[in-house]
C-alpha cells in the first residue's frame, strides 16, 4: 500500500478513511476480521488479527464506526514515539512489554508470506538470531521498547517505514498507483529534441512512407480526373495505387534473412531495421484501410452504372476478384489482431495468414500493373522461402530439457554445423510431433561460444508452447519412473534462423544498461555470457565499458532460470565490467512496515555473510519497483558526458516508462520486437 502523500494533510487523511470505512463496511456499517483482512491487501493472518484486534476496542469481533474513526484520529495525529510503539507491539505478541524470539520469529514468517518469499527454517533462525544479536544488547534473550528503538535509528529506511503511520495501510490506491508512472517532461523543447535525436531515423523514413502514399494517390485520381472519371473512380484509383505500393512493401519486412544481413552492413545505421515487424503491422493497417475505401469508392460508383449492382460486382473479373481479396483481407486483418494473435489463439492467426498466397493471386488477377510493384519482393520472398527450406530440411535434437519455476521449459538443442549466430538472435522453432507447421520464434540464451549446443527458454503461454510444455513435463516424470540415470529427450526440431535483432548493437555501444522483465531476460543471457567470454579473452570488438544489468520478477522462484548465470558472473568478472540489479517485484517495498523487520534481517545477514537470501548471489535483490527516474539520473552522472544506451525486453507498460526517460536524458533506447 502506499504511503502519505507529503501534500496531504491531517484532516484531508482523516476524510479519505471516513470514505474507506463506508466503503469497506457496507450496508450494516461495521466491519468484520474478514472484511478487514481484505480491506488492507493481507495475505497473512497475523498481521490482519494484529491491526483488527489494534481497532476492536470493545472486543466484540466487529468495528463499527465510532471505534474506526476514533483509533484512526489517535494514529494520525500521534507523535512519532506512539507511532514506534505501534510498531513494537506488531511484535509483542503476547503483550508482555517484551519482544522474544519467538515473537520476531512468527513476524519474520508472517512478513515471508506477505512478499510471496520462501526461506528454510534454517534461514529463519538464522535472521532471528542476526537481529537479536543486533538488537538486544544487554543480551537479556529479549527486546525492550528501548533496545528496539535503537536498533531503529541505527537504520534510516526502517526507521522512515516505522515513522509511517500504521493508517496509511487502509489508505484507498489512486488509478495511477497500479502502473508506471510516465515521467515529467523537463520542457517539450527538450522532450522534442531528445526525441529526435533518438528517432530521426524512424521520423524519416516514416515521412517519406507517408509522402510516397499521399504522392501515389493523388497522382492516379488526378490522372483519372483528367480523363474524365468521376471522384468514385479517382478516389478507387488513388486507393489501388496506395494498395500496389504497400503491397510490395508489406513481404519486406518478412525477409529475414535479407533483413539479417542488412544489420550488419552500414545500410543499417540509415533505415529503422529493429522496427521491421511493427512497420509491417502499419503497412497492414494502411492497406485494410486503402482496401476499405476502395471497395466503397468503387461500390458508389456501381450504383452510377446503368447494369444492376450485382452484374458489376459478381459478373465482371474486377468486381469478383475484388470482393475475394477484400474477404480474404479481411479474415486475414482480423486473426492478427493482438486479442487473437496473443490471447492463446496463434494457431487461428497462422492459418489465417498462410492466406497471403490466395491474397497476391487474386491481387494478381485483379490488378493489371500489380505485378510490375511486387515483382521484384516477391522474388526476393521466393527466395528467402528456398534458403529457409534448405536451412531447415535437416533435423535437429533435444539432448536435455529443464523445467523450470513459473511453467518455463529450457532446452538445449544439437547445434548444426552451419548454424552460426550473434549474441541476441533468435530462432524459430517447429515440433514436429506437435504441429507440422507452426513455427514460433525463441531468443537464443546461449552463447555463439558454444560450440555443441544451443538453448532456448520458453515460457508456457498460449496453446502451442504449452503443449511443448507438456510433452517434456511428460518425458520427465517418464524418466524419473524409469530409474534411468541419464534423461535423454531425443525430442526432434527443426530450426529455422538464426535472425537478428536489436541487442546485435550492443557491442558498438560504450554504456550500455540492459533491462529484462520476466521471461523477458531471455535475450540478455546469450549476451551476458558472450560478454562475459569477451572480457575474459580480450576481444578486440569488446568497446563496452560498463553494462549495468537489470531484472526484475514477481516471483524469488523465476531468478532460478538463470541464477547459475549470474552467479559465474560474479565470480569471474575480473574487469568490473558488470553491474547487476535484481528487483523482486512480488514483494513489498522496503518502507513497508510490514515487512522492515525482514528486510533489516535480511540486510544485517548479507552484511555478514555476502550472500543474498532470495537468490543466492552476492547482489542483493531489491524489492518493490525500481525507482528508474532516480537510477537513469545516476548512470547518466556516472557515465556524463558519454552516450548509454538502454536495450529493453519486458511488457509495452514498462517500455513506455523507460522510452520517456530515455528521451528525457538522452539515452539510446532499443527494444525486443519480434
Amino acid at each position: 500500500m502506499d504511503t502519505p502523500r507529503k501534500m496531504d494533510t491531517p484532516r484531508k487523511i482523516l476524510e479519505e478513511l471516513r470514505q474507506v470505512f463506508t466503503k469497506i463496511a457496507g450496508k450494516d456499517q461495521s466491519i468484520d476480521r474478514s472484511e478487514f483482512k481484505k480491506a488492507l491487501g493481507l495475505k497473512d493472518e497475523y498481521f490482519a488479527e494484529r491491526m483488527f484486534s489494534l481497532f476492536d476496542n470493545d472486543r466484540t469481533g466487529i468495528i463499527d464506526s465510532e471505534e474506526f474513526l476514533k483509533t484512526v484520529e489517535e494514529l494520525v495525529f500521534t507523535t512519532e514515539e506512539e507511532k514506534l510503539k505501534f510498531a513494537y507491539q506488531l511484535h509483542d505478541i503476547n503483550g508482555d512489554g517484551a519482544i522474544e524470539k519467538d515473537e520476531v520469529s512468527h513476524l519474520i514468517v508472517a512478513s515471508l508470506n506477505e512478499n510471496n518469499l520462501n526461506f528454510p527454517p534454517e534461514q529463519v533462525t538464522a535472521l532471528v538470531d542476526i537481529l537479536f544479536l543486533e538488537a538486544d544488547t544487554d543480551k537479556s534473550g529479549e527486546i525492550s521498547f528501548e533496545e528496539f528503538k535503537g536498533l531503529i535509528e541505527k537504520h534510516p529506511d526502517l526507521l522512515e517505514a516505522m515513522a509511517v503511520s500504521p493508517v496509511s495501510w487502509l489508505k484507498p490506491r489512486k488509478p495511477d498507483d497500479a502502473i508506471p508512472v510516465v515521467p515529467k517532461k523537463r520542457s517539450r523543447k527538450s522532450y522534442i529534441k531528445h526525441y529526435i535525436q533518438n528517432n530521426w531515423i524512424k521520423i524519416a523514413f516514416l515521412s517519406l512512407y507517408l509522402i510516397a502514399n499521399l504522392l501515389l494517390f493523388f497522382w492516379a485520381a488526378d490522372r483519372y480526373a483528367d480523363q474524365g472519371a468521376n471522384l468514385y473512380v479517382q478516389i478507387a484509383r488513388g486507393c489501388g495505387a496506395a494498395l500496389n505500393f504497400n503491397g510490395a512493401l508489406i513481404l519486406i519486412p518478412m525477409l529475414r534473412h535479407f533483413m539479417t544481413w542488412l544489420r550488419k552492413t552500414s545500410i543499417n545505421n540509415y533505415l529503422p531495421i529493429d522496427e521491421g515487424i511493427e512497420f509491417h503491422k502499419l503497412v497492414g493497417q494502411f492497406m485494410f484501410g486503402f482496401a476499405i475505401a476502395h471497395t466503397i469508392a468503387h461500390f458508389l460508383n456501381y450504383t452510377t452504372l446503368p447494369v444492376p449492382f450485382a452484374q458489376s460486382l459478381f459478373e465482371t473479373k474486377a468486381g469478383l476478384s475484388g470482393f475475394l481479396l477484400l474477404l480474404v483481407f479481411a479474415i486475414m486483418w482480423v486473426t492478427a489482431q493482438a486479442p487473437i494473435r496473443k490471447g492463446g489463439k496463434f494457431a487461428l492467426f497462422y492459418t489465417a495468414h498462410m492466406l497471403y498466397v490466395v491474397w497476391f493471386v487474386l491481387a494478381l488477377v485483379h490488378g493489371p500493373v500489380f505485378w510490375q510493384w511486387v515483382l521484384v519482393p516477391v522474388l526476393g520472398f521466393a527466395i528467402e522461402q528456398v534458403i529457409r527450406a534448405r536451412n531447415t530440411k535437416d533435423p535437429a535434437y533435444v539432448v536435455n530439457a529443464s523445467l523450470l519455476p513459473s511453467k518455463v521449459l529450457g532446452l538445449e538443442i544439437a547445434r548444426p554445423q552451419s548454424f552460426h549466430y550473434q549474441p541476441g538472435d533468435y530462432v524459430f522453432v517447429k515440433c514436429p510431433s506437435l504441429s507440422k507447421y507452426e513455427w514460433h520464434p525463441f531468443t537464443i540464451s546461449s552463447a555463439p561460444e558454444m560450440q555443441d549446443v544451443l538453448s532456448v527458454h520458453i515460457r508456457s503461454a498460449g496453446s502451442w508452447t504449452g503443449k511443448l510444455y507438456q510433452l517434456f513435463r511428460e518425458q520427465h516424470e517418464q524418466w524419473i519412473r524409469s530409474g534411468s540415470s541419464k534423461y535423454e529427450p531425443g525430442v526432434l526440431v527443426h530450426l529455422d534462423g538464426p535472425y537478428g535483432t536489436p541487442s546485435t548493437h550492443i557491442f558498438e555501444s560504450k554504456y550500455a544498461i540492459l533491462i529484462g522483465a520476466g521471461i523477458g531476460v531471455t535475450p540478455f543471457a546469450s549476451i551476458l555470457k558472450s560478454m562475459l567470454y569477451r572480457s575474459q579473452h580480450g576481444s578486440s570488438g569488446m568497446r563496452l565499458q560498463k553494462v549495468h544489468f537489470f531484472w526484475l520478477n514477481r516471483e524469488q522462484k523465476a531468478f532460478e532460470w538463470f541464477v547459475e548465470l549470474l552467479s559465474r558472473i560474479e565470480a569471474q568478472d575480473t574487469n568490473d565490467l558488470f553491474d547487476i540489479n535484481l528487483y523482486l517485484t512480488g514483494a513489498q517495498q522496503k518502507s513497508d512496515m510490514k515487512s522492515s523487520t525482514l528486510f533489516v534481517a535480511m540486510d544485517l545477514m548479507h552484511a555478514q555473510t555476502q550472500v543474498d537470501l532470495i537468490t543466492g548471489l552476492k547482489s542483493r535483490t531489491q524489492t518493490g519497483r525500481p525507482d528508474w527516474d532516480k537510477i537513469f539520473r545516476d548512470i547518466a552522472q556516472q557515465h556524463a558526458p558519454d552516450k548509454v544506451d538502454v536495450y529493453f525486453c519486458g511488457p509495452p507498460g514498462l517500455s513506455l516508462q523507460l522510452r520517456h526517460l530515455c528521451h528525457k536524458y538522452g539515452f539510446g533506447y532499443r527494444k525486443e520486437n519480434f
